[in-house]
Parts: structure tokens; C-alpha cells; sequence
């Protein structure tokens, strides 16, 4: 049985900004001046919303969908209280939070305390892999490049396979670039270019701490960015006590 894991969090977002709609009332006399208003009906959200998972079944040909979806809580911002501290400030689509709770209700979903979506999906999709179970993630997001195992990428509608060796690159990678969206620096004076020169030629945990001395920082916080970088996998998670086990090096 082959089985799609949906990084769901995106789908509340895109179902909702659809179906968001402005009026503009008035201003139409001479002087007057107009007022606009949102509105957005809960059905047509959720059918466009259920539209899209139909559609990640049938792109990704599996049996079935569960959805992911992130927590209220985020355990990396007890790492770095910075975490998407850029991000508070966004105002959300009218839709957003009803459609994840009509969603929670509607199609077999989980969430996990103080995990991200994107933890969720890494940690059940290396863990069917020990096991072999054929899983897909379906996502949008580039960092899923740091997960070994079958992926599809809705955005750009491609499949891609992210070998360990890979994901373990990957994640170095971003360890060094950092992620400004995300509200983590990476190491200064690091941008793609030398990210990529640095570890095609020893990708290696050194290799980005001798980047960060060079940069006048120390391990410690080499450390801080290559944790809240990482989605997590099975091997990070404690699942007896359902917490995080912080990656070590």
C-alpha cells in the first residue's frame, strides 16, 4: 500500500487565500469615500481544500492521505527564540484556522506536540522507510531536500528521491546558509557559492565549524543553527516521551 504524507499546513494557507474575496462599498458619488471588506465562505474553502488532497492522491498515486499538521508550540524556538519571529507580524487568510480544524475533523490527520509539520513528515517518512513502507511526502518546501526518502513537490509538480548521504549534505548546507524567512543567520559571509565549494570538497561537521571560526563564532553556535535547521527524522525523536532529541554531531 503506497500512502501520501501532506505537509497540510500549506493546503489550510493556499485553500483560504483562494477563496478570500474584497468588496469595495460606496465611493462611487463624488467625494465619497468607499469602504472594503473580506469575506470568504467556509464550504467553498473547504471544497477547494478537498480538491487538493484528492489531487495529491491521484499525482502521487496512493492508496491513501494523511495529513500533517504543524503544532501551536515550536520546540525550536526554545533553541532560538528568533524562530520565525518575523512571521507573527503576518496576517492570515480569513479561512486559515477553520479549515485546519474542519480538516483535523474531516481526513485521518496528525499533529504532534511542539512539532513542526515539516518534524512530523521526516519523522514518519524515515521511520516507513526502516520499516519499507512505501511513503511519499508531498510539500512545498525546499528544505525537504535535508530528508532521505521519496518526495513530491506540488509547487513544481516534480518527484524527487533525497538519499541519506544527500539529506546529510543538504542539511550542512543550511547549516551554513542559514534561512532569513525562518529567522536563523547561518554563518556570516556565507552565501551559496561558498557553501557549496566548502563541503563538495569535505562535507563534513569540521568543515562548517572551522566556517563559523573563521567568521568569529564559535562551535556552540555553529550548533544552534544546524539544529533549527534540521527536520527532524526518526532518529531524533524520542517516541516513548514524545520530545526531541536535539541532533549532536
Amino acid at each position: 500500500m503506497r500512502r501520501v504524507i501532506i505537509d497540510a499546513d500549506v493546503l489550510s494557507v493556499q485553500a483560504a487565500v483562494v477563496n478570500q474575496k474584497a468588496i469595495r462599498w460606496g465611493g462611487d458619488e463624488e467625494g465619497e469615500r468607499a469602504l472594503w471588506t473580506l469575506h470568504a465562505f467556509e464550504e467553498d474553502g473547504e471544497a477547494t481544500f478537498t480538491g487538493m488532497v484528492q489531487n495529491l492522491i491521484d499525482k502521487t498515486g496512493a492508496d491513501e492521505a494523511l495529513l500533517v499538521f504543524s503544532d501551536k508550540v515550536n520546540w525550536r524556538k526554545t533553541v532560538l527564540p528568533t524562530y520565525k519571529h518575523n512571521r507573527s507580524k503576518t496576517v492570515q487568510p480569513l479561512l486559515r484556522s477553520h479549515l485546519t480544524a474542519w480538516a483535523q475533523e474531516t481526513f485521518p490527520s496528525i499533529s504532534k506536540p511542539n512539532l513542526e509539520g515539516d518534524d512530523v513528515c521526516g519523522i514518519l517518512l524515515t521511520r516507513a522507510r526502516k520499516f519499507g513502507e512505501e511513503i511519499v511526502v508531498a510539500s512545498i518546501d525546499k528544505d525537504f531536500k535535508t530528508v532521505p526518502g521519496h518526495h513530491y513537490n506540488f509547487n513544481t509538480d516534480t518527484f524527487f528521491e533525497v538519499t541519506e548521504e544527500e539529506a546529510d549534505y543538504w542539511h550542512l548546507y543550511q547549516t551554513l546558509m542559514g534561512d532569513t524567512t525562518d529567522g536563523y543567520s547561518g554563518c556570516p559571509g556565507i552565501g551559496p557559492v561558498a557553501a557549496k565549494r566548502l563541503l563538495d570538497k569535505s562535507p563534513t561537521w569540521d568543515t562548517v565549524v572551522a566556517a563559523f571560526d573563521k567568521a568569529g563564532l564559535c562551535e556552540e553556535e555553529a550548533l544552534v543553527q544546524a539544529r533549527v535547521a534540521r527536520i527532524l527524522r526518526a532518529s531524533d525523536y524520542d517516541f516513548k516521551n514524545q520530545k526531541v532529541k536535539l541532533w549532536t554531531p
